[in-house]
């Protein structure tokens, strides 16, 4: 019994993982439509403003902090020079974020290089719960998604900014007719979900090699768990989407390989969005 405790521990873990790494795209997909393919650039330079922090001597949380407003900051330079011109046309943005994705991972290569970089885990060794060994590091990034995607969803639906983008996703054109600063609203959620990537990508690092493509392996699973979950079903989605993605691949790579396991993965994700082509949660929206 015991072994099947600990595959569906692992699956756990790697669900909450993923989660947090699809929460910026969430964000910046599922509420103001963009379709942000340089969610994954956003991540490894979230990963590699942590790299550069730790290795100046910043301490790790710290160094998280600053990578993931560095990011956050990056975002509001994009959308304010670029994204906030196209928000009614869609391929527009998408082709703006996926050049901004071609561009930042050549500013990384000439910047960082492209030899790998690590982290040093914070919290080595394991911890004993419920007489499981779990890794520590990974247990505490996996109670920070739940806590995060928490926050982020009291933050939607219990206070006044959330009901104001509510509305402003429900109805533009009436929100804008009711005095709602659209334009201001829409700077504010893109640059949170930057800042989110950021941060995903910062408290990921020292569990991958660091490279100029680390972003790139959350990126089509990002997109798969909002789009299955359903768009603006920031918690509930988010999370059904990530077990979907990561815990049903980690279920499959015990029977066959890791790359075939992916493929199986996809393909049910296809075949569900064939079912429910607006999310799994399309019918509560």
């Amino acid at each position: 019994m015991l072994p099947v405790i600990d595959i569906l521990v692992d699956a756990t873990l790697i669900t909450l993982v993923l989660m947090l790494a699809a929460s910026g795209l969430a964000v910046i997909f599922g509420l103001i439509g963009v379709i942000n393919m340089g969610h994954g650039a956003m991540m490894t330079l979230g990963a590699y403003f942590t790299w550069a922090a730790t290795s100046a001597g910043i301490p790790f949380p710290v160094a998280v902090i600053i990578a993931a407003l560095g990011v956050g900051a990056v975002g509001l330079l994009l959308e304010h020079f670029l994204i906030r011109h196209f928000y009614d046309r869609p391929f527009e943005t998408l082709l703006l974020t996926w050049g901004f994705f071609l561009v930042a991972t050549e500013a990384i290569k000439i910047v960082f290089g492209t030899d790998f970089r690590n982290v040093t885990n914070p919290l080595p060794g394991t911890i004993g719960i419920f007489g499981l060994e779990l890794p520590t590091y990974r247990a505490l990034v996996a109670l920070l998604s739940v806590l995060l995607m928490l926050g982020i969803g009291f933050l939607y639906k219990k206070t006044n900014l959330g009901l104001t983008v509510r509305a402003l996703i429900q109805n533009r054109e009436v929100a804008s007719l009711m005095g709602l600063d659209v334009s201001k609203l829409y700077k504010q959620v893109f640059v949170f979900g930057a800042f989110l990537a950021g941060l995903a990508g910062a408290l990921i690092s020292p569990m991958l090699s660091i490279d100029p493509y680390i972003g790139n392996v959350y990126l089509v699973r990002s997109f798969f768990v909002v789009t299955l979950g359903g768009l603006g079903q920031l918690v509930q989605g988010t999370l059904i989407g990530s077990f979907v993605i990561g815990g049903s691949e980690t279920l499959f790579a015990l029977a066959t390989s890791q790359v075939f396991a992916q493929t199986i993965v996809f393909v049910l994700a296809v075949v569900l969005l064939r079912f429910f082509p607006r999310g799994i949660l399309s019918a509560r929206s």
